[in-house]
């Protein structure tokens, strides 16, 4: 049986109510120690005890041991080691393959997207940590690394004031951490897990972290946008401050043998790894639906055909053509654009004809439109839904949107003062093969003005992850360049990470999965021409951007009154506090 306590979503930690009752040890305890072991394990093996100890109550952090192991039938060597861990005045509580999945599968209003995480995870070692990262996110307490044992000061190091207690020794070590529940470095540490995790499993590209990088990654990260702080660490003890709460980091250079003792036993104890490839979760097969098209038309076109525009601007409507995505096809003929709402300008009205080719759809996403796409359920993206609530800019939301948009419906997008070049061809340039299609633009990477793939391509999925990724790492909100964070500069890191360059010439390239491509065309000189792809065709003014209400899309001192703080303590913020919801997220779409 798995005790989880039942907790409000808040890092608020009562002094009396956070620390685990003796009564509620007993419910830690598996039925199955209470019957003769001997008939539990096979024949040479041990069951390992849970521990139960009325421990000292006057600490903060709960003296309860929590130890992850893939079986609690173990050798004898094994079980000496594990009881090592047996420290004076702590409990120890040993959670084995079943019950960490079962924790696993827990669902959390804090991380809804750890269970889809989970189906994406073959490597037991990286379900371990973030088995142990959940036991002190519900549970509060210690949880200790299997491969290791105590040295003898380490069961006196937590003073009662400790809020979260880490060790340094020229880097951060994770053998042993401890924290109250739903201390805000463990959501951190989680949400840091989940952000690297699902980018390296969902990319048979990506270069994969060793277990040492990303462990000290978490704290590199930690230490620099949330515990901010010019120490070295190089005091014993010193203790931070960050999102109304503790840590304190203990430095054991020259004195780690003093704490930790590496085990000559080998890693067994971890969960076991499942079969599979790295990537299984997302499909890359070109996924052509085409029942697909009424879910987009009733995303889009659903507004008021009776609305009325402004004097001098124009109602835009959708041209429909079912036949728009085609099995025969990759990259659909739909054409998609979007503006503030359907009322624009004659400049823009005459500009966004040019492009309506014979048997294309064409639709114009408002920020209604967009602001519904957001919405969806999008477990194959676990970050998005939080990390939208630290754009600030119209311009950001249209970045972000245009690649989910493409990796959802697959087709084409052009910002909507774009005409098509000569050399384009009414769209005849596209082929029917062609999996995604790419101007190489005057800076010499992928254009993210215009754009055009099938539906789920892995450029558009690594362009929304490293959109997200960015957000994510944002130290202050109101000074994010957006350029970099969600629009080129997430998208040529999408396209990298898709064929392994950004910087091409053009032609056809393979992606990682061998059934996706990316064709290119065009150089610098044909760029600056615009044979292709006439930029900036419209010769608009500010006052033509106002009258459509499109100013947020270029800040207009729309950054004024947001708080400047992490992208992470907003997310914290809104989660558990409820904070600037009128401020942030899709309330930004709504501004007039």
């Amino acid at each position: 049986m798995i005790f989880v306590r039942s907790m409000d979503l808040m890092f608020g930690v009562d002094d009396s109510s956070s620390l685990l009752s003796k009564e509620d040890f007993s419910l830690l305890l598996d039925p199955a120690d209470e019957i003769d072991p001997s008939g539990v394990c096979p024949k040479k093996s041990i069951r390992i005890q849970n521990a139960l100890t009325d421990h000292n109550r006057t600490s903060l952090i709960p003296k309860e041991i929590h130890a992850v192991v893939r079986t609690k039938c173990l050798t004898e060597e094994q079980t000496d080691i594990l009881n090592k861990w047996r420290l004076d005045g702590h409990s120890i509580t040993f959670y084995d393959e079943q019950e960490a999945n079962e924790i696993l599968s827990k669902s959390r209003l804090a991380f809804p997207q750890l269970v889809q995480l989970t189906q994406c995870l073959t490597s037991g070692t990286f379900k371990t940590e973030i088995v142990k990262l959940l036991l002190l996110w519900d549970n509060g307490g210690i949880v200790v690394d299997e491969n290791t044992t105590p040295g003898e000061l380490l069961g006196k190091i937590i003073e009662d004031a400790d809020e979260g207690l880490f060790f340094y020794d020229a880097s951060f070590h994770t053998e042993y951490m401890a924290a109250v529940p739903k201390h805000p470095i463990i959501y951190t540490m989680l949400q840091k897990t989940v952000a690297d995790l699902f980018m390296q499993h969902t990319n048979m590209s990506f270069i994969p972290l060793t277990d040492n990088e990303r462990k000290s990654g978490y704290f590199d990260f930690i230490t620099k946008y949330i515990f901010t702080t010019t120490n070295d660490f190089k005091e014993h003890r010193s203790t931070h401050s960050g999102m109304n709460r503790t840590i304190t980091i203990v430095n054991i250079t020259n004195e780690k043998s003093q704490y930790f003792q590496n085990s000559s036993a080998p890693r067994l104890l971890k969960l076991g790894d499942t079969e599979g490839t790295e990537g299984v979760c997302i499909d890359w097969g070109v996924i052509n639906d085409e029942s697909a098209f009424k879910s987009l038309e009733a995303l889009v076109h659903s507004f008021d055909i009776d609305a009325r525009c402004p004097d001098g601007q124009y109602f835009i409507e959708d041209i429909i053509n079912p036949q728009s995505i085609s099995s025969s096809r990759r990259i659909p003929k739909i054409i998609h654009m979007t503006s503030k709402t359907r009322c624009v300008t004659k400049a823009f009205a005459e500009n966004m004809k040019t492009w309506h080719f014979d048997d294309y759809s064409v639709f114009l996403h408002d920020d209604e439109a967009i602001a519904r796409l957001f919405r969806r359920d999008w477990p194959e993206f676990p970050l998005l839904k939080d990390t939208i609530n630290c754009i600030t800019s119209g311009a950001g939301f249209a970045d972000l949107w245009r690649y989910l948009i493409l990796w959802k419906y697959g087709g084409i997008y052009t910002d909507i003062d774009n005409a098509p070049g000569p050399l384009f061809k009414n769209g005849t340039l596209i082929k029917e093969n062609d999996d995604a299609f790419f101007e190489v633009e005057a800076a010499k990477f992928p254009s993210q003005y215009f754009l055009a793939a099938s539906p789920h391509h892995p450029a558009m999925y690594m362009a929304v992850q490293n959109a997200i990724q960015h957000l994510f790492n944002e130290q202050n909100i109101v000074k994010q360049y957006v350029p970099l964070t969600t629009g080129p500069g997430a998208l040529k890191w999408g396209v990298h990470y898709a064929i392994g360059n950004a910087y091409v010439l053009p032609g056809t390239y393979p992606s990682f999965d061998p059934r996706r491509s990316i064709t290119f065309v065009g150089n610098r000189t044909t760029a600056m021409r615009r044979n292709y792809i006439n930029r900036g065709n419209v010769q608009s003014t500010r006052e033509e951007y106002l009258g459509m209400n499109m100013t947020h899309y270029h800040y207009a001192g729309r950054q004024k009154g947001l708080p400047e703080k992490s992208c992470l303590e907003i997310m914290f913020d809104m989660n558990t506090h409820g904070k600037y919801s009128d401020l942030l997220g899709l309330k930004r779409l709504s501004l007039k």
